[in-house]
């Protein structure tokens, strides 16, 4: 690491110096050393050099470290310091910032425009002077399927461009990088992904992210953020998928979804043939499988998708604080569905157009036609 204020170099799991000043040439896991200011050649320290060490107490092993503003970040597999420049005749010191957080791998450690964020083997945290806990979403998909024998492999990434920082690492039973997990620290939201990358770079010295990748022996650089396809080519097998959302949080009643309303630019050169496939899925309980409502075709002049789509409700049937004859109870329960142009699929008759014209009903008979989907 470099130290950018004093220009200093800083070695992580360096080797000591014995007692005749004389480098052991046996490396200390928890032991740091810095060089002579702007001098990456002289690291004996005398009295005529700012060189020096120190040695961490908290853990077994320094993993990695990380130049952030104004000090160098460092975590052990147990702990995290802080590592700032105060002058002669010591030239650095260290403070212990968190006990019981590490850090997963080398790299896995970044600097965004909203402060440091890292993975340690349970979670992800961010650093901005104190350290917080970031709530992780998809915490159980992505350490549930990890292998714990590639840690080292884990390194961070962050997307200026749309406030994301992320990880690459390795599921269970690969031994090369094919996963991807992504937060977005402007939305407070999370992503999941395939994709195989060994190395990041943000916007910046180029214009876009650059990454590599590489795979029997040949490397690839690629180009990432830059065009519509995949470097000439259909993305074939591409999809966006949402996680499950409830219509209510106490998950006890239930909506009818009439329409939905796409909001979707497209920005290929394909014109109108451009379209993609719109899949709406529901449960009623947590524990039911998903089942496919409706799939539609999008296109840049479509307006509104038609479903018919019933599940949890998102607002209460009133509740009778006295008694309360049933017919009166009931009407106001068809009053409400009404305003709402929401109903209750267990209480409201269902009939389709032809059905509705071979009965017969009395004024203020609430029924569901099936055919408009109107009460």
């Amino acid at each position: 690491l470099v130290s950018d204020i004093d220009r200093h170099v800083v070695c992580l799991g360096a080797d000591p110096i014995n007692a005749s000043n004389q480098r052991t040439s046996s490396s200390d896991p928890m032991f740091i050393c810095w060089s002579d200011q702007e001098n990456i050649t002289d690291w004996e320290p005398i009295a005529t050099n700012t060189a020096g060490s120190l040695r961490l107490s908290s853990g077994s092993e320094i993993i990695g470290g990380l130049s952030s503003r104004e000090e160098i970040l460092i975590w052990t597999d147990v702990s995290m310091y802080s590592m700032q420049f105060i002058g002669p005749p010591f030239t650095f010191g260290v403070n212990l910032i968190n006990q019981g957080i590490g850090l997963i791998g080398p790299k896995a450690a970044v600097n965004t425009p909203d402060g440091v964020y890292w993975m340690d083997r349970k979670g992800f945290y961010k650093y901005g002077g104190s350290v917080q806990l970031v709530p992780c979403a998809v915490h159980y998909y992505v350490f549930s399927d990890f292998n714990q024998e590639q840690y080292f492999q884990t390194f961070g990434f962050v997307n200026k461009q749309f406030n994301e920082v992320g990880w690459f690492y390795c599921s269970s039973g690969v031994t090369t990088i094919d996963r991807y997990v992504v937060f977005n620290y402007a939305e407070n939201s999370w992503t999941i992904g395939q994709l195989s990358r060994s190395a990041w770079m943000d916007e910046g010295i180029f214009d876009a992210p650059v990454a590599t990748y590489t795979t029997a022996n040949v490397g690839y650089l690629y180009d990432h953020e830059t065009g519509n396809d995949a470097d000439g080519s259909p993305m074939d097998n591409v999809y966006i998928q949402s996680s499950d959302f409830d219509m209510h949080p106490d998950g006890d009643d239930y909506t009818f979804i009439r329409k939905v309303i796409p909001d979707v630019k497209f920005t290929g050169n394909g014109g109108s043939d451009q379209t993609i496939n719109f899949v709406l899925k529901s449960r009623d309980f947590p524990g039911d499988s998903l089942t496919t409502d409706t799939t539609q075709n999008v296109t840049s002049t479509t307006q509104r998708l038609d479903t018919r789509v019933r599940k949890l409700l998102e607002t209460r049937l009133p509740i009778a604080v006295s008694e309360v004859d049933p017919g009166i109870y009931n009407r106001m329960v068809r009053i409400l569905e009404i305003n709402l142009g929401r109903f209750d699929p267990t209480a409201t008759p269902e009939y389709n157009d032809t059905e509705l014209s071979q009965n017969k009903f009395n004024a203020g008979d609430v029924i569901w036609n099936t055919n408009k989907s109107v009460l």
